[in-house]
């Protein structure tokens, strides 16, 4: 009887440790365990289970090989929903190393992942494999639809251009869409980070849509040598929704290769909807310093945006603040080097329903800094290429920063529009927090040589519709002394017809330059520059307290208008 016992006593030890996986059917087999999230998805395959299947988390398992499930139809594999949730009260893990999705949703529909968060249970999904083609922790593929993965850790170390932790790959009919990754933390393996985040890009006519990503912790996403991004949405794609995430970086990088990083980008479609998100600082509650280190010309867009025109794409109530850029670069134009959002084309709606914030509102300095050592490196809060019909309404701006020594002049600008736009509308805006000397350009006090530049609305490309209407410009800085830099609030330098500048109030700028020459009006400090074009209207402006602090003998103008 003893040997019966411990004979009984072994094999359910046996059992136990291997059968991590258990798996319940309303129809077919009523219930079996595997020894991995692999078996258990080729069992439903097969169709051994089938109906509603539940199946629970009870193990860590290491997975050899893909954890593929099929589309129900697909051979045998016969079900109407799937669930998977962690159970015993304790942090469960599946993990492997593998150069290819560690779980494979193809043309998998109406799965939940849950890792519930709840009583101890979690549930975190780990590729450990750091390869390029192919590598993810978990990829929906082949039409995968309506799908939901919920309170999950997704770790990825993938260290492709073309891959994400999170993979929304090729579609065959439809496209992968109407997915949710909900309440994750997508962040890196053990010490080493995943180039992207999130990745999508879909099939040409079958484009993946109406897909949603929200509340969201998406930490560490990073390559010293590649181009980086958090939520990467590229060809063939549209209507998303990127909703209440947060973007940052728990430690100091470095990066070693010149590129451009991102927080969020879209480079197709229309229709998106990007809300809430917060972008910067080293955790996900909003302390630190997103800190980016580096001798190279790195340069950081948190929201970079190339879509369509059919549907507008909005953009709303996003915080970009809390970043340390060191570079090499000396952008002034276009995004320069620390860009907020950046909108190459399409039509896009901006804080039109519930304001950005991009820097601070607050008495803040240097929310938004870089320290590079080319002069005028600049920061720049929102700039416009785009030849669509962009509203950039009630918006907030403020502790920029640029210039780090003597010798190197700074640039910071508000609102940037740099491409010839069917229809721009600017209006309303805060640009400038009401701390003296906030959006600033040198250092005060030490900037010498280096010409700095610093423009609240800069307008450098004619729109055909153009209103300019309701913004304060404040609290605008270039320091220098014998550099030939400026501070000016509102500036079109090149001739439209009709453009409208009412309403605004510009204030409370201040330049040490050496500009003598007032060629064309483009003096070291002005309010409003106007190259006026056909039927301009100026009218109802308030402007005051300009000032230029050179003490040397030139002479420096100052111009209202």
């Amino acid at each position: 009887m003893k040997k019966i016992l411990l004979f009984l006593s072994v094999l359910l030890t046996y059992s136990s440790s291997f059968a991590q996986i258990d798996v319940t059917a309303t129809s077919g087999t009523p219930f079996a365990s595997y020894a991995t999230l692999k078996d258990a998805f080729d069992a439903l395959n097969s169709g051994i289970q089938t109906g509603t299947i539940t199946i629970a988390i009870s193990g860590n398992t290491t997975e050899t090989a893909s954890a593929v499930l099929n589309a129900s139809g697909t051979g045998g594999a016969n079900y109407t929903s799937i669930t998977i949730s962690p159970t015993g009260g304790v942090l469960r893990t599946i993990s492997g190393s593998l150069a290819s999705a560690l779980v494979d949703l193809n043309g998998a529909d109406n799965v939940t992942i849950d890792g519930l968060n709840t009583g101890g249970n979690a549930l975190t999904f780990d590729n450990q494999n750091t390869g390029i083609a192919g590598t993810t922790t978990i990829r929906f593929i082949g039409d995968a639809t309506n799908n939901t993965i919920n309170n999950c850790t997704l770790l990825g170390a993938s260290t492709s251009a073309s891959t994400g932790t999170v993979f929304f790959s090729t579609g065959l009919a439809t496209g992968n869409s109407n997915n949710m990754i909900n309440n994750c933390t997508v962040s890196g393996s053990g010490a080493t980070f995943a180039t992207n985040g999130i990745f999508s890009s879909g099939t040409v006519n079958f484009n993946n849509s109406n897909n949603t990503i929200q509340n969201c912790k998406i930490e560490n996403t990073f390559s010293g040598t590649l181009a980086s991004v958090g939520i990467l949405v590229a060809t063939n794609n549209s209507t998303w929704t990127i909703h209440n995430n947060k973007f940052y970086q728990t430690a100091s990088r470095t990066y070693t290769t010149a590129n451009t990083h991102r927080a969020i980008q879209v480079t197709t479609g229309n229709g998106y909807t990007i809300t809430n998100n917060v972008i910067g600082y080293a955790s996900n509650t909003a302390t630190g310093i997103y800190t980016m280190l580096g001798t190279i010309a790195t340069r950081f867009i948190a929201i970079d945006l190339a879509v369509g025109t059919t549907v507008a794409t909005s953009v709303q109530n996003n915080t970009v603040s809390s970043i340390s850029l060191n570079t090499s670069s000396g952008a002034a134009t276009a995004n320069g080097v620390l860009c907020g959002l950046n909108i190459t084309a399409g039509n896009v709606n901006v804080g039109n329903i519930t304001p950005n914030t991009f820097g601070g509102a607050s008495p803040t300095l240097n929310s938004l800094s870089v320290i590079s050592t080319s002069t005028q490196g600049s920061v720049v809060g929102i700039n416009s290429s785009s030849t669509g019909a962009i509203l950039i309404q009630g918006n907030i701006f403020g502790g920029f920063s640029s210039g780090n020594t003597a010798a190197i002049g700074g640039g910071v600008f508000g609102i940037n529009v740099s491409g010839a736009a069917a229809s721009m509308t600017i209006t309303n805006n805060i640009i400038g927090n009401t701390t003296a000397d906030n959006m600033r350009a040198g250092i005060s006090g030490t900037t010498t040589t280096g010409s700095s530049i610093a423009v609240g609305i800069n307008v450098t490309s004619a729109a055909v519709v153009l209103n300019v209407t309701g913004n304060t410009v404040q609290n605008f800085s270039s320091f220098q002394t014998t550099g030939t830099g400026y501070a000016r609030g509102i500036v079109q330098t090149v001739a439209g017809t009709g453009a409208v500048f009412n309403g605004n109030t510009v204030r409370e700028l201040k330049t040490g330059s050496a500009l003598t020459v007032y060629t064309s009006g483009l003096v070291s400090v002005a309010g409003i520059y106007v190259a006026a074009g056909t039927n301009p209207s100026i009218n109802g402006n308030t402007i005051y307290n300009l000032s230029n602090i050179n003490t040397g003998t030139g002479n420096y103008t100052v111009a209202g208008i």
